[in-house]
């Protein structure tokens, strides 16, 4: 009887045993798994196509990668075979392939357009009203380049060093009855904001097209759409914004 009894526990104590190790071992592998991802190749990055390799720091999330080097969150998770987006770590290597519809430019690429220099630490964004330009950097580090339109001479755009104050993905303006996307706002103008946004569009949808590279707004820095996207993803309140002739 004593015998029986034993045989009868002993495999259910097994199954305890067998059920605390899988567990254990479960949470084991999810706490060291990063070690191992650190120093292994993305399983789908291809070779020779122009991607580039980046080193995750302390604070970056995938959306914030993908704004500033113009590659998408999918992109991303596709080449490094991510199934969560949140769960990226400081120091984890992230292959960022080369998409074919990037629209922003990581270095200046037309005649006279050199960058200035910013040492500012954090993120900054520097504006040319002269030459109609506008420049991103991330601690001191040119990340993008673009052409925008600024306020025409009835309605310039003010010089000055402001910090984004307000962000919404569309505003409204009651004054010119236009939707103005990607809105990020820098400086009052008595009871309105001036800020940076997409190219605007009417009530209907309609697109209003001022030429970048020439003053043609009401006051804002208006950008392509594709770039002010780019912008916005990567903006955030408090960042700073320079504007000068």
């Amino acid at each position: 009887m004593r015998t029986s009894c034993l045989l009868e526990k002993r495999p259910r104590r097994l199954w305890r045993m067998i059920w605390v190790a899988l567990i254990i071992g479960s949470g084991f592998v999810a706490w060291a798994a990063p070690a191992h991802a650190e120093n292994r190749p993305a399983l789908f990055a291809p070779v020779g196509a122009g991607g580039v390799w980046y080193t995750v720091r302390s604070g970056d999330t995938l959306s914030g990668i993908s704004a500033r080097f113009d590659v998408s969150v999918a992109g991303i998770m596709r080449a490094n075979n991510l199934r969560n987006a949140r769960l990226i770590y400081a120091g984890q290597k992230l292959y960022l392939p080369k998409e074919p519809n990037s629209s922003a430019r990581s270095v200046p690429t037309q005649a006279g357009d050199s960058a200035p220099k910013i040492k500012t630490r954090g993120k900054a964004i520097y504006v040319s009203l002269s030459k109609q330009r506008m420049w991103v950097y991330q601690d001191g580090q040119l990340l993008w380049s673009f052409l925008v339109s600024t306020g025409r001479p009835d309605r310039a755009t003010k010089a000055g060093v402001f910090r984004i104050k307000s962000k919404m993905n569309e505003a409204w303006s009651n004054v010119w009855q236009l939707r103005m996307p990607r809105w990020l706002g820098i400086y009052d103008v008595g009871r309105i904001e001036n800020g940076i946004h997409a190219m605007p569009m009417t009530k209907n949808g309609r697109p209003v097209r001022w030429q970048l590279g020439k003053p043609g707004s009401f006051g804002c820095v208006v950008l392509a759409s594709k770039d002010a996207a780019t912008l916005y993803e990567w903006a955030e309140i408090g960042t700073l914004v320079v504007i000068r002739y």
